[in-house]
């Protein structure tokens, strides 16, 4: 996953949110940049970066990021413009809609998946221009 420069205000570089083990939240978490989990989390979270479920973290919100790693448990709906990887430790219960799902050996995955990426053949084919018939009379 591709680490994302972001400034804030006083012009610092950084912006990911770690919410660590033993740390539980309640409510809704937004946010332009990564955010990691290792704690718990009930509720909804919505971030432009990437989200990192980490192994001890238990979540149990929808989820929305570009790309999504689930090592730990997650109960609930994923949507990701990118690509959901569930790990080797990773749980989930829910749906995913994703433009790439990759599930590891030993991953668990209880639900259903819908691919979103849409990829270009090629161009769209012309359509031939609708002939007038004309009749001599």
């Amino acid at each position: 996953m591709a680490r994302k420069s972001h400034d804030d205000a006083l012009g610092v570089a950084g912006g990911e949110t770690i919410i660590g083990a033993g740390v539980t939240v309640h409510g809704t978490l937004n946010s332009d940049a990564d955010i990691t989990i290792d704690g718990s989390l009930d509720g909804t979270i919505t971030t432009a970066g990437d989200l990192t479920i980490g192994v001890n973290g238990r979540i149990t919100a929808d989820v929305t990021a570009t790309n999504i790693t689930i090592l730990g448990h997650l109960k609930g709906n994923i949507t990701a413009t990118g690509e959901a990887s569930i790990r080797e430790t990773g749980q989930v219960e829910g749906d995913i809609v994703s433009g790439g799902l990759a599930i590891s050996p030993g991953g668990i995955f209880v639900g259903r998946s819908q691919m979103q990426t849409v990829i270009p053949l090629g161009p769209e084919p012309t359509k031939p221009e609708p002939q007038s018939e004309t009749k001599n009379l």
